[in-house]
């Protein structure tokens, strides 16, 4: 089932919430490429995800960084677990190639990634740097 970007997702962070909801589109093409079984569109969302990983991450630790957010630290190792994971992922898909249960388990990971991450670790951050903005 596809994973989709709704209203309680919001960080309250504009640029990050908007970082969020095109990743959240990509998952969604991928789901469509495998119930399409359109598997050869799965090089795509491995590229977003590479500029994905550099792009956001810095954007958000630079944030964090600016502000004094005193989870930085924490936040940058689920960062940093997100690429080592992912590079697994993409060795799996080089080596297995695009069959069904390789993008089925990309997919999975993905969701229960998002489900965790955003809802949680971007959730206290946004809180905080929202903090800062009403003081």
């Amino acid at each position: 089932m596809a994973i989709q970007w709704t209203a309680d997702l919001s960080v309250g962070v504009d640029e990050i919430d908007a970082q969020h909801r095109e990743l959240y589109a990509m998952i969604a093409a991928l789901h469509d490429a495998m119930r399409m079984n359109q598997l050869d569109r799965v090089a795509v969302v491995i590229h977003f995800l590479e500029r994905y990983a550099v792009e956001h991450f810095a954007t958000e630790e630079r944030m964090m960084d600016a502000k004094g957010y005193p989870g930085l630290q924490e936040h940058r190792s689920h960062h940093e677990a997100f690429v080592a994971d992912f590079l697994r992922h993409k060795e799996l898909v080089a080596t297995k190639g695009f069959r069904p249960s390789v993008v089925m388990a990309l997919s999975e990971w993905l969701g229960s990634w998002l489900r965790e991450h955003v809802r949680k670790v971007d959730g206290e951050m946004g809180h905080f740097l929202r903090s800062l903005d009403r003081a």
